[in-house]
């Protein structure tokens, strides 16, 4: 029979997913995360298996976190969602996490070469938030409020190219206005109008 676990897994997480976020996958020793978590060798090796498996765990949770920045799509405004996604993740954040990047953007950059795995699920994760803009934009499409050359599915993918990019630029020290004027520009580039996807709340 397995025993119980002495520590709360969760909050162990939690600590692991804050630490690689700031020193990434490869600076990141088992030493640090152990003192980190707080728990034992033993205990790491009983829940987490490896660092990688545990990495792996994390980039889980860093996704469901920043996709639920997303709010649901509504029929009212349906691009406002897009405006809350970039307020929630540029505006309305510390500068010290803002200057940290997104840990997903980081890992495809650090692990690209080194863990094509690990850098596809990071990619996996901001693909279901690329979803979440192309819903977005086909009902806009529907209401007459997107109107392109490009299609929703086109549209959302420059979109998460844009997000990933605004991500390298707050790890250069970019300032929040800038980022928030260089998301807008973006849109206009689009054909979006940065009104419609005024910030609804």
């Amino acid at each position: 029979m397995a025993r119980p676990l002495q520590f709360d897994r969760d909050s162990a997480l939690r600590q692991a997913t804050a630490l690689f976020w700031t020193q990434g996958y490869h600076a990141t020793s088992l030493s640090m995360l152990l003192d980190c978590m707080g728990i034992a060798r033993s205990s790491f090796y009983a829940s987490f298996v490896d660092k990688r498996s545990l990495f792996m765990e994390c980039l889980e949770l860093f996704g469901q976190r920043t996709a639920a920045k997303m709010p649901a799509l509504t029929t009212e405004a349906p691009l406002s969602v897009i405006g809350d996604f970039f307020a929630a993740t540029l505006l309305n954040v510390k500068t010290e996490q803002l200057q940290k990047g997104c840990l997903l953007v980081n890992s495809i950059l650090e692990l690209a070469e080194t863990d094509p795995q690990l850098s596809e699920l990071s990619s996996k994760q901001l693909s279901i938030i690329q979803g979440a803009f192309e819903q977005a934009l086909h009902a806009a499409a529907e209401q007459g409020h997107f109107v392109s050359t490009l299609s929703a599915a086109e549209a959302a993918e420059q979109l998460m190219i844009i997000n990933q990019g605004l991500r390298v630029q707050s790890r250069k020290g970019t300032d929040k206005t800038q980022l928030w004027s260089s998301f807008q520009t973006s849109l206009r580039l689009l054909g979006l109008d940065p009104s419609a996807t005024a910030v609804s709340r």
